[in-house]
């Protein structure tokens, strides 16, 4: 790390904890009564969420959007103070799932047993069947980077230049991006660097990519 990389650091983490400070603030939640409350918010120790208000240190990146939602500002606003802070009625919450309980999820009769690991505040439109997985990978740069959260919809219709959830091979599943092509949909990848892959075969076509959410 140069000495660069820490200011930029110290820096995030500093207005990190003045973006914590003011959601607690607007809850009512003051003195030490904040470390209690972020304690039992997110099951970690009142020392160490003392650190988050000093700015000294962050929350593991997997509690934020939780935080979030139990301060109820915006995910976005919170990580990087982008937009409002307060979330609006029309935020949706949107299940993250792994990628292997995906054909699980599209099955209604079997939803029910899929482990939700998180949910994510989305601001798009979504139908009730949407939900959202981690993109692996650099195949999709730089319209998905590795990590973003990919949300999903099986009820959006896709048209020319969507991305698209689709099965791969070995039952696997993917994000592609649909070129039509004489009314023939084909299947590609966003970076250049990677062999493209062609499918033309629309029932291969799972889901709509409506959005993404990135965790800076």
């Amino acid at each position: 790390m140069t000495d660069k990389d820490g200011l930029e650091n110290a820096e995030y983490r500093r207005k990190f904890s003045e973006r914590l400070q003011k959601a607690l603030d607007f809850l009512g939640i003051g003195g030490r009564g904040k470390f209690k409350w972020l304690s039992d918010a997110t099951g970690v120790s009142q020392q160490n969420v003392r650190k988050w208000l000093s700015g000294e240190a962050l929350p593991e990146m997997r509690k934020i959007p939780e935080l979030a939602r139990r301060l109820g500002v915006r995910l976005e606003w919170l990580i990087g103070d982008s937009g409002d802070m307060v979330r609006d009625d029309k935020t949706m919450w949107i299940p993250v799932i792994s990628w292997r309980d995906v054909p699980r999820w599209l099955d209604p009769g079997s939803r029910n047993d899929v482990e939700k690991l998180d949910t994510l505040p989305f601001s798009g439109k979504a139908g009730p069947d949407a939900f959202a997985v981690a993109m692996q990978g650099a195949s999709m740069e730089p319209d998905f980077m590795d990590g973003d959260f990919v949300v999903v919809d099986p009820g959006q219709p896709w048209k020319h230049q969507s991305f698209v959830l689709a099965s791969a091979e070995e039952g696997t599943e993917t994000i592609r991006k649909v070129l039509m092509d004489g009314g023939r949909p084909m299947l590609m990848l966003s970076n250049l660097k990677y062999p493209s892959q062609v499918d033309s075969e629309r029932n291969r076509i799972l889901g709509t990519a409506i959005g993404k959410v990135r965790i800076l």
